[in-house]
């Protein structure tokens, strides 16, 4: 007992001189914490997040209060308890935070040991991806759903090659109508009646989707990614896994999310 409440004590100290440093640099003012949290200004001046899942944020407030995010977050680096949408410590669920703000307060591993997250690492390896292809299906017409076609990313392998291209990974966010009525259906695509979620599944499964069984033309972009932005961009989809977001046919959709996606990348970019 005497032990843990001299690590409790030597926690809350580095806690708070790390929070008094991110303040000083005003990290929850910073693009690159923003476009993490999904962050947008709001008509009377704010902000707030289009993540509509309770289980992304770690302060009640978070939703709208970059600050009280960023405070909750550094406090949950120093605990085990499980959060986010695949219940993890918070360093292994919000790794693209961690790396950020690691890098920006440059942690003392001995005050702040960093865990291993071997279920993030395995992930990691398997996806074994080395670029990535921004893939447009176009509209299919025997769906209205598909007015605008569908976007999604692929994961391109190392050594991949135009044959082996199929089983690659790929990055895709869409709408769960499961259980909607046909006669409800457009209302709840405009109303934002369905929620949106982020997946990682086999290319190959995709295309037979949208160009075996609904003969779609598939248009492939290769992005110009460093290997540290892809690495940003894995960690953020990690954290974004299970996930739910409103979906929004005409503004919050498969094209919008892939484009906020790109900026937590690459926060230079300023594509939503």
């Amino acid at each position: 007992m005497c032990c843990w409440a001299t690590d409790a004590s030597a926690d809350a100290r580095y806690l708070a001189e790390l929070l008094e440093r991110a303040d000083a640099a005003g990290l929850a003012g910073r693009r690159e914490w923003q476009t993490l949290l999904h962050y947008r200004p709001t008509a009377g001046g704010g902000l707030v997040s289009d993540a509509d899942d309770p289980r992304f944020f770690l302060a009640p407030t978070g939703k709208t209060d970059p600050q009280a995010e960023l405070t909750a977050t550094l406090r949950a680096f120093f605990s085990p308890e499980p959060v986010g949408g695949d219940p993890q410590p918070a360093q292994c669920a919000f790794r693209a935070r961690y790396h950020w703000l690691k890098a920006a307060l440059d942690f003392d591993p001995r005050r702040l040991p960093p865990q291993a997250c071997e279920r993030f690492q395995h992930w990691f390896r398997e996806l074994n991806a080395e670029a990535v292809t921004l893939v447009f299906a176009s509209a299919y017409l025997n769906n209205p759903a598909s007015l605008f076609g569908h976007t999604l990313l692929r994961l391109d392998r190392r050594g991949q090659t135009e044959q082996t291209r199929l089983l690659a990974y790929a990055i895709n966010y869409a709408a769960d109508d499961t259980g909607s009525h046909v006669l409800t259906y457009a209302l709840d695509g405009i109303a934002g009646g369905f929620k949106g979620r982020f997946d990682i599944q086999p290319y190959y499964q995709l295309v037979r989707t949208y160009n075996d069984l609904e003969s779609r033309d598939l248009w492939e972009y290769r992005l110009k990614l460093s290997a540290p932005q892809l690495e940003r961009l894995l960690e953020h989809v990690w954290e974004l896994r299970g996930i739910e977001f409103d979906y929004y046919f005409f503004r919050e959709n498969c094209a919008w999310q892939l484009l906020t996606l790109l900026e937590a990348a690459d926060p230079n970019l300023r594509l939503s």
